[in-house]
């Protein structure tokens, strides 16, 4: 029993099991390679907030370590260090300062930021300041950092904001970046160019258009009425900056307005970006408030129309199914009848199983039959889901994601039913599914590179595991512990350990 006035919490008596699962998965984990090793610490370091959290600083040092080993090749190093260094920032920012130096540049540059937005939140400008001037010109800069600074000095500070401004165009001098969601030195022009002298502000747009004439970048955005699309980043330039310059120097906005496509855009939204979000201004967001940038996409050249295409298909099946959801109160099996028609995938979704699994979960109450029904046929859509036509990093963020929210949600759904033969079917069923995805990931001649943690099959099977988990943990436990690969042994029992501990998972990818 914890002492009074202890440091750390008392463990309840129903959380020891799972507390001591999650340890011994921890230790486990240390013997893994060094990928899988950063990653399973990383995760471990969460449920140890609540069983061991004097463990979670020496943990989260491990993870960061193990990382250290990984090639520089390796496209999982950057994100567990990132990862494990933001963590440790919120315990011990000088310990996290003695390691930066062995972490990857895009890592530290992801780390600084968010030392500089700490001291912003702290209202520490002067260490903020700091900071940013700490960081050389030949390595990224935290933008999005660098803008919260700005939009959080009072009154009074415009030579600071200058620095600041001709410190970020130094760093995109000698290495431009391109941002489409605000982390750039372009979209710090369009919130603050009323706050520098217009001749500074001219030098920043050359050289941002300068930069973008040579990159064939496509880029795609929704808005309200309608997809944009860019056929290179010049382009996409052009249409941020020109109402800028519009106010500053009309004659060479009327110069650089040639672009037939541009203009097109700034003819339904004179203010560029700021017509598509008004947020993107020199004042911070009010309380309640949100961006309001819908969605963009950077693709290589001649993908911008499959992105396009594939977000409209994907509003024409919402509109079907909302359609569809509409009867299926009153005439369930109509509804289920209809859902049928709707395909299997159509860009990064499947129309026929979100809508059949909407079925079941909006009746369910009222004609049980109808949903398990609407169930079965979910599941017969879901195995039929080519995963071959997505490629890895598609399955992984597309399509991918909605077929683990159908059959984990379908689980689930069948487990409040109380029809726990449907549950387990449901279960077994999409654990199959997982298995040929495994297939697919594990293939000798064509294996995925990715982090084993990142594969869609390892994805699919850890959602599934979570709603086993619903059913009873002891399932859950008993299926992990099936799996031959210690790898995936390690990662499973401490996600399950964590499910049952209450501690939230972050997104490590």
């Amino acid at each position: 029993m914890a002492q009074k006035g202890s440091a750390y919490p008392e463990i309840k008596p129903e959380s020891k099991e799972w507390c001591s699962q999650l340890k011994q998965a921890a230790v486990r984990a240390r013997g893994l390679d060094p990928g899988m090793r950063s990653y399973t610490l990383l995760l471990a370091s969460r449920g140890l907030q609540k069983c061991a959290p004097q463990k979670v600083r020496a943990t989260l040092i491990d993870a960061f370590m193990a990382s250290v080993a990984l090639s520089d090749a390796d496209a999982a190093k950057t994100g567990l260090q990132s990862a494990a260094l933001r963590k440790l920032l919120r315990l011990d920012e000088s310990t996290v300062e003695q390691l930066m130096p062995q972490a990857d540049p895009e890592a530290r540059a992801e780390i600084q930021g968010a030392m500089v937005e700490r001291a912003v939140d702290r209202r520490d400008f002067d260490r903020a300041l700091s900071l940013l001037n700490q960081i050389p010109s030949d390595h990224d800069y935290p933008y999005a950092a660098a803008t919260q600074l700005l939009l959080r000095l009072p009154a009074g500070h415009e030579a600071e904001k200058r620095a600041i401004f001709v410190n970020a165009m130094a760093h995109d001098r000698e290495h431009s970046s391109l941002g489409v969601e605000g982390d750039d030195l372009s979209f710090m022009v369009v919130r603050f160019w009323r706050h520098f002298p217009p001749e500074l502000v001219l030098d920043a747009i050359d050289q941002i258009l300068d930069h973008s004439k040579t990159d064939d970048t496509q880029i795609a955005m929704k808005a309200s009425s309608g997809p944009i699309n860019f056929d290179n980043v010049y382009q996409y330039r052009l249409f941020e900056l020109l109402p800028v310059l519009r106010e500053l120097y009309p004659s060479k906005a009327e110069q650089l307005s040639n672009d037939p496509q541009v203009q097109a855009q700034l003819d339904k939204y004179p203010n560029g970006l700021q017509s598509l979000d008004p947020t993107v201004r020199d004042t911070p967001l009010r309380k309640g408030e949100e961006p309001g940038m819908q969605g963009v996409s950077m693709t290589s050249p001649g993908a911008s129309g499959k992105v396009l295409q594939d977000w409209h298909s994907a509003e024409i099946y919402q509109r079907q199914a909302n359609e569809i959801l509409k009867q299926a109160g009153d005439d369930p099996r109509q509804a289920i009848a209809t859902a049928a028609t709707l395909p299997v995938q159509a860009g990064h979704t499947v129309p026929r199983s979100e809508t059949l699994l909407r079925i079941a979960q909006v009746g369910w109450k009222k004609n049980p039959s109808a949903s398990k029904e609407a169930l079965e046929q979910m599941a017969d859509s879901l195995k039929k889901v080519d995963p071959a036509m997505y490629g890895r990093v598609g399955l992984r963020v597309g399509v991918g994601l909605r077929v683990q929210y159908c059959w984990s949600d379908g689980v689930e759904l069948a487990n409040n039913m109380k029809d726990t033969d449907l549950a387990r079917s449901l279960l077994q069923e999409g654990m199959e599914q997982a298995e040929r995805w495994k297939g697919v990931d594990g293939d000798d001649n064509d294996p995925n590179l990715a982090l084993k943690a990142w594969w869609p099959s390892v994805a699919l099977f850890s959602a599934l595991l979570n709603s086993a988990a619903h059913i009873s943990p002891q399932t859950a436990l008993e299926l992990i512990h099936k799996f031959q690969d210690p790898d995936l042994v390690t990662l499973f029992q401490i996600r399950l350990a964590n499910d049952r501990l209450g501690a939230d998972e972050e997104s490590l990818h």
